[in-house]
């Protein structure tokens, strides 16, 4: 039987994001802390973080969804068919549209780049995780709305793929400060 095309795109999104993001963390701590000069710009680690806060809320509703999507395949066959993750390519462009953190996500600085580097790579996990436990296709079974982009209901396999999109819009900003 072959992969589920989804899965494994969403699975080798995780993975190359997560080890982009946890290369991030070897450079120098001095290029880690330093802001550019223009307002409201964040240093890296205060991009690191915010991702570190995202994923965090991310993932507690992709868990919830994932124990009801669970349940529901436990009760019957699972759905044929593909997701649709093409619709969530505007989430890792930063000019794709304008795009504020909410308070609670906005990075404070009280985190070291090493806790934010074992955070990290422990949201990794726990997303590698997830997704191993939605074979296929039961991943399909949940669908939760997601306002961000006006994107509506999304399945799980979705959310996990929107996760590592927002990833790289912050790697994305990354790059651009040495540009």
């Amino acid at each position: 039987m072959s992969p589920n095309p989804t899965i494994a795109q969403v699975r080798q999104t995780l993975v190359r994001v997560f080890d982009r993001l946890d290369a991030c963390f070897d450079r120098p701590a001095a290029a880690l802390k330093a802001r550019p000069a223009y307002p409201g710009a964040w240093s890296i680690a205060e991009h690191l973080e915010h991702v570190t806060l995202a994923n965090h809320f991310l993932l507690l509703t992709i868990a919830k969804g994932c124990r009801k999507a669970l349940r529901r395949a436990a009760l019957g066959e699972l759905p044929v068919g593909e997701s649709d993750l093409e619709r969530l390519a505007p989430i890792a462009d930063p000019d794709a549209f304008p795009w504020s953190p909410p308070d609670h996500m906005v990075p404070t600085g009280g985190r070291e780049a090493g806790e934010l580097r074992a955070l990290l790579r422990s949201q990794g996990r726990q997303c590698l995780e997830l997704l191993d436990a939605l074979p296929l296709g039961a991943g399909r079974l949940c669908t939760i709305a997601m306002s961000v982009h006006e994107l509506g209901r999304l399945d799980l396999y979705q959310w996990l793929y929107f996760l590592a999109q927002h990833g790289r819009y912050h790697l994305e900003l990354i790059g651009r400060r040495r540009g």
